[in-house]
C-alpha cells in the first residue's frame, strides 16, 4: 500500500510539472480536413495599393529629348522629401536614404512643371497614366514609374524583432510581416492577432486566428501601408507578474519534484 501511494505521488507530481508548460499551438491546423493531398482554397486577389496623405512617392520620367538621338532621357527623378528607406526582414535590417514626392494633408504633390497634382485614393497606375497624360504637353512619349517608397507595416508585442517592416513590392501579408519580426514567440497568441488599420479618418481593429485556415480569406491578412500587427502574450505570460512566479516558484517545484521521485524510486526499489 505505502509503494502504491508514493507511485501515485510520483505520477501526480511529474503530471502537474508537465501541465505548468506552456502548450504550444500550431499554425493553420484548425479546419482542415485530415488529408491535405487534394485540399484547395479560394484565392481572392487582393486589390491595388490606393495612395494615401503622408505616402512618399518615388516617381521618375523618362522621354526621348531628340527623335534623331533616340536617347532616353531622365528628368524630374528627385523629389524635394528626403526619406530612409528601412527594411526588416529575415536576415537582419537595412536602410538607405532616397528622395520622392510627399503626399500631403490634402492628397496632393508638388510635382515640377505641372504644379499640385492630387493622387490621394488613386492606385500607382492611376498616377502613372495621369502624370503620363499631363506630361506629353511638354515632353516627347513620356514614360512615368511610380510607387510608394514608405510602404511599411509595424510589428509590436510577443514577436523576436519587434519594429517596422517595409514592403518594396506594395503587398505584404500578416504572416510574412511576423516572419520578417522573427516570428512569434511562445510566450504570444496566434489565435488572436490584433490588426490596427486607419482608413480615410476612421481607425478600424480587427483580430486574427493563425491556427485557422480561415484567415486566408480575412480582408486584413494582406496588409496595407501604415498597418499595425500587435501579438498579445498568452495567460501565461500575464500571470508571471511577481518574483515570487517568476523566480522561486520554478525552483521550489523543481526541489519538490526532484526529492518526490526520488523517494518514489528509493521505495519501490525496497
Amino acid at each position: 500500500m505505502r509503494q502504491y501511494i508514493c507511485f501515485i505521488l510520483l505520477l501526480g507530481t511529474l503530471a502537474a510539472s508537465s501541465c505548468a508548460t506552456q502548450k504550444s499551438s500550431v499554425y493553420f491546423s484548425e479546419n482542415s480536413p485530415v488529408s491535405s493531398a487534394n485540399y484547395t482554397q479560394k484565392m481572392d486577389k487582393p486589390g491595388e495599393l490606393g495612395v494615401q496623405p503622408n505616402d512618399v512617392l518615388s516617381i521618375h520620367v523618362t522621354t526621348i529629348s531628340s527623335m534623331a538621338e533616340k536617347t532616353p532621357i531622365n528628368i524630374f527623378n528627385d523629389g524635394g522629401t528626403s526619406y530612409t528607406v528601412s527594411e526588416t526582414n529575415a536576415g537582419g535590417a537595412g536602410a538607405m536614404q532616397t528622395n520622392g514626392y510627399l503626399v500631403d494633408a490634402n492628397g496632393n504633390i508638388d510635382f515640377p512643371v505641372l504644379g499640385k497634382i492630387y493622387v490621394a485614393g488613386k492606385t500607382t497606375r492611376q498616377v502613372k497614366e495621369m502624370l503620363a497624360s499631363k506630361l506629353k504637353d511638354y515632353l516627347k512619349d513620356p514614360v512615368v514609374e511610380a510607387r510608394i517608397i514608405n510602404y511599411r507595416v509595424t510589428v509590436l508585442g510577443e514577436v523576436n524583432r519587434p519594429g517596422t517592416v517595409s514592403a518594396p513590392n506594395h503587398r505584404v501579408s500578416v504572416v510574412e510581416a511576423l516572419a520578417a519580426a522573427g516570428d512569434i514567440m511562445i510566450t504570444g497568441r496566434k489565435d488572436n492577432i490584433l490588426v490596427i488599420r486607419e482608413t480615410d479618418g476612421v481607425r478600424e481593429f480587427a483580430r486574427l486566428d493563425l491556427n485557422s485556415t480561415n484567415v486566408f480569406n480575412s480582408p486584413y491578412f494582406y496588409l496595407k501601408q501604415n498597418d499595425i500587427v500587435y501579438v498579445e502574450p498568452a495567460r501565461i505570460r500575464r500571470q508571471q507578474n511577481s518574483e515570487f512566479t517568476q523566480v522561486y516558484l520554478p525552483v521550489v517545484s523543481s526541489v519538490v519534484s526532484t526529492l518526490l521521485a526520488v523517494y518514489g524510486i528509493v521505495v519501490l526499489s525496497q
